[in-house]
């Protein structure tokens, strides 16, 4: 029987940003990741409003680690969402700012262009969350992959979007897709809930902390205790 008391920090921690309702579900893991492998860098593909920065950022700052979290995004919209209006960017940037200056920093720029921004091997997590094609996650997967550390997790966020639940919308997303081509190569698991979250296990040397993730993801009231705790968001 799986013992949830270990995953107590999940539960530890209100959010404090709650902009965007297809992320919110995996705060209380995005919680417990960060507390298990207490990354030195951290970076975001796909900012948007923040609430899952944030979340990171909030759990860094409640860890006490001197992680650097950095959010990438151009903020000019994508084929899934339209066009954005400016002061998307100036609002996240302005809470950020408040909340996590010595922690957070936005990178307004192309993808394909902050890369050359970090050292090989620097990145602990990278969380993938931009234009959603197949041709686009494995784009940032395998441009990003490099920089990668020995202990690094990748996140994919819309692992399970559907027309059920997307309605048309869903013929453009491939993050599924790109996740199933590459899972078995790495020790990997997925959350179905809140669109989906696919979680890797890159890096060759990872901690012990998240390697006890994937031996619980084996038994299915793990899957059921965090979309509890996310839908109670």
């Amino acid at each position: 029987m799986l013992d949830l008391n270990q995953f107590a920090w999940a539960e530890q921690l209100s959010p404090k940003l709650l902009k965007s309702p297809w992320w919110i579900g995996h705060i209380p893991f995005s919680f417990e990741l960060i507390r298990r492998l207490k990354p030195n860098i951290l970076v975001e593909l796909g900012t948007y409003s923040g609430s899952s920065f944030a979340a990171f950022c909030q759990a860094v700052e409640a860890c006490g680690y001197n992680t650097k979290c950095y959010g990438v995004d151009l903020w000019e919209g994508d084929i899934h969402m339209g066009r954005f209006e400016d002061t998307l960017f100036k609002d996240i940037s302005a809470y950020l700012n408040d909340n996590y200056p010595s922690i957070a920093g936005l990178i307004r720029m192309d993808f394909n262009e902050a890369v050359n921004d970090f050292e090989d091997k620097s990145i602990d997590l990278l969380h993938i969350d931009g234009t959603h094609t197949f041709e686009a996650v494995s784009n940032d997967f395998y441009t990003w992959f490099p920089k990668l550390s020995d202990q690094s997790v990748v996140l994919f966020h819309d692992t399970n979007v559907t027309y059920e639940n997307a309605g048309a919308a869903a013929e453009r997303f491939g993050v599924l897709n790109f996740f199933e081509s590459i899972k078995d190569n790495y020790p990997n698991f997925m959350f179905s809930h809140c669109f989906g979250l696919g979680v890797l296990l890159v890096g060759s040397a990872p901690t012990s902390g998240v390697q006890e993730l994937v031996e619980a993801s084996r038994q299915a009231v793990f899957y059921t205790y965090f979309s509890n705790l996310g839908n109670s968001i």
